[in-house]
């Protein structure tokens, strides 16, 4: 991990908006990809990058 720190809160709204991001409603995705990028400005880019990481290592550890 680079060090950047989160909040399980934090975790669980990364994780919706990766989810939202993935929908198959359009508009689902397109507000999906608008909050991110506040969510991106407001955590910072490293600390979303760890969060990133740790949803794909969940996601592999549960194929």
């Amino acid at each position: 991990m680079s060090g950047a720190s989160y909040t399980p809160e934090e975790l669980a709204e990364s994780d919706r908006l990766t989810r939202e991001m993935s929908s198959t409603d359009q508009v689902t995705r397109i507000m999906g990809r608008l909050h991110t990028s506040k969510f991106v400005s407001s955590h910072g880019k490293a600390k979303c990058d760890a969060m990133f990481a740790e949803l794909k290592r969940r996601e592999a550890r549960n194929a």
